[in-house]
């Protein structure tokens, strides 16, 4: 192989990637952009006009906006901070050695490797108010009050899709944290054992700071979902009941299945200005808290 031939052989591999990047998410995000200013829709598919920020204004005037967005902001908040602290938990105890705790990590990890619709429908089924397996074990061991509805009450039912979904990505979150914390070396819990250090001080003081670049990772993914969350609502809820787990991506899609692609653009350009402004300086606080080594 010549020298030529060796400069440009990463080309070969890295161009075909290229391309694909652009033409599936470059020129996607272009595309909405232009189609959010205008009236594009299956109404006049071939000949948009443009009409400036008129989507946006109705975006923002709209009663169901206000709500999804407040939506979506809860989702993100409470998803998050149930699966980052559960995962450090899940992540702390399965770094351990005891029997079986191959067995555990692979359970634990198996709810997201499963469809995210296909959860959804069977969660929609275990919590169904008079039928549901989760009602009937509660009535069954006399605790009958807590058997609720739990996808057709408002009050309760976002949080009962927050649950769903961080049931699922528990997993997730515990493989990250765990690969930070084996990559932690044994030199520095000897010499913490050396120096008399107690098992809570070695976790606070060693393990928690050196696994930080992990946890802000999955924060970050976390927050990023919850933003996005579509699936788990579609198949459990359908953004009901009354709107109550009515999110930003449920808008989108609604719009664009009543045709209105333009209209449907604006909402995801929002959407991704809206991760944009929180992720911002959400990562500029998480790198401040990762230490120097």
């Amino acid at each position: 192989m010549s020298k030529l031939e060796k400069k440009y052989y990463p080309l070969v591999f890295v161009v075909p990637a290229l391309i694909i990047f652009t033409l599936f998410y470059v020129c996607s995000i272009a595309g909405g952009f232009v189609f959010s200013f205008t009236n594009w829709s299956i109404y006049n598919f071939e000949s948009p006009e443009f009409i400036g920020i008129e989507n946006f204004k109705d975006l923002f005037a709209s009663q169901s906006f206000l709500p999804a967005l407040g939506h979506t902001f809860s989702f993100a908040v409470i998803t998050t901070v149930i699966k980052v602290g559960l995962g450090l938990v899940f992540a702390l105890l399965l770094n351990r050695a005891f029997k079986g705790r191959d067995f555990f990590r692979a359970i634990i990890f198996l709810p997201c490797t499963i469809g995210a619709l296909v959860i959804g429908y069977v969660f929609t089924f275990i919590l169904q108010p008079d039928t549901g397996v989760l009602n009937e074990f509660l009535r069954g061991i006399g605790l009958s009050g807590l058997a609720l509805n739990w996808l057709g009450d408002p009050k309760i039912v976002l949080f009962t899709v927050c649950a769903v979904e961080s049931w699922m990505w528990i997993g997730f979150n515990t493989a990250i944290i765990l690969a930070g914390l084996q990559s932690i070396s044994t030199d520095v819990y000897e010499a913490a054992r050396l120096d008399g250090a107690s098992a809570w001080q070695t976790t606070r003081h060693i393990t928690l700071p050196l696994v930080t670049p992990s946890i802000n990772t999955t924060i970050t993914l976390c927050v990023i979902g919850g933003f996005n969350i579509f699936d788990i609502v579609m198949s459990m809820t359908n953004g009901g009941p009354n709107g109550a787990t009515q999110v930003i991506s449920k808008l989108s899609y609604d719009a664009m299945r009543i045709g209105t692609m333009g209209y449907a653009s604006a909402i995801n350009l929002i959407q991704f200005l809206l991760i944009v402004i929180v992720i911002s300086p959400l990562l500029g606080i998480l790198r401040r808290r990762e230490p120097d080594i």
